[in-house]
């Protein structure tokens, strides 16, 4: 990721309500916690590369 990117994201996020930075916190410590998954051959929605168009959302 571009170092503008990553000033976007910061940005966003200092833009969340403490609410909605609290949801945030638990799901990227969820996701943190999650064990490991062996990666597939095939794509799964979990392994599927982020896309430019997702950024939209």
């Amino acid at each position: 990721m571009t170092a503008a990117k990553w000033q976007e994201v910061l940005c966003r996020v200092r833009s969340l309500s403490a609410a909605d930075k609290d949801r945030l916190l638990t799901y990227l410590h969820a996701l943190h916690d999650k064990p490991q998954q062996p990666m597939n051959t095939e794509s799964t929605p979990e392994t599927q590369p982020y896309t430019a168009s997702e950024s939209a959302a």
